[in-house]
């Protein structure tokens, strides 16, 4: 499962990351509002720790920002702020906890998967679908009817990235970044072969699911019609 972690003091951000990566959780460090924000609306987080006092962009601004655009990932505020209204504010604009710091990691982490648990139970986040294709991020399986093929690695995170924003355009740098991090000198024709390969494997599995590429901008799935 991946988390966003949107908090300028790095080096809280980076003792956090350490304590979920031991818990085989997938993270990702922003240090600014305006940059951690962009990042949430990818939508592909499955959990977001959002600090309040964050340079370019409040916490509380991004929350409200986030809820205004329908993203429903869990989120937990972190703050140095401990008076009751910040508390309500946080919970009553859509945060799912608030902790106040200084924190225990291992008291974050407890609340982390409480969150999580109760997310899996109300959903099953494993299987991403659209049109007549499947994705099962448990078994790394993508499947149209009864034929299925395995995909792993970069391939599996592009997919997944396509289906959880299957109603939009997704940028290519956003798929870049997303895939081989922000300090990889990746070149966007790399995004480019991937997406090849995965055409290949929807035309061998006889998918309506079609990868259309948005000239200049990035990528998007699209439903063939009979």
């Amino acid at each position: 499962m991946r988390i966003l972690i949107i908090e300028d003091e790095y080096s809280l951000a980076d003792a956090i990351s350490e304590t979920l990566q031991r818990e085989k959780f997938q993270v990702n460090i922003i240090t600014n509002g305006e940059d951690g924000e962009n990042e949430a609306l990818t939508n592909i987080y499955d959990l977001i720790l959002l600090d309040v006092m964050l340079p370019k962009k409040d916490g509380f601004e991004i929350l409200a920002n986030l809820r205004k655009e329908k993203i429903d990932t869990p989120i937990i505020m972190l703050t140095a702020k401990s008076e009751m209204s910040d508390k309500l504010n946080g919970l009553e604009n859509g945060a799912d906890d608030y902790i106040t710091k200084p924190f225990h990691t291992r008291e974050l982490v407890a609340r982390v998967k409480v969150i999580l648990k109760r997310k899996i139970n109300v959903e099953d986040t494993n299987v991403l679908e659209y049109s007549d294709l499947k994705l099962d991020l448990s078994t790394g399986k993508m499947s149209v009817n009864d034929t299925e093929i395995a995909i792993n690695g970069k391939e599996l995170d592009l997919l997944e990235i396509l289906l959880v924003n299957k109603n939009q355009i997704v940028n290519r740098e956003i798929l870049a970044n997303k895939i081989w991090g922000y300090n990889s000198e990746t070149e966007y024709n790399n995004v480019e072969v991937y997406v090849s390969f995965l055409r290949k494997k929807l035309k061998l599995l006889k998918s309506k699911v079609k990868i259309k590429a948005v000239r200049g901008i990035g990528y998007k799935l699209e439903e063939e019609n009979d």
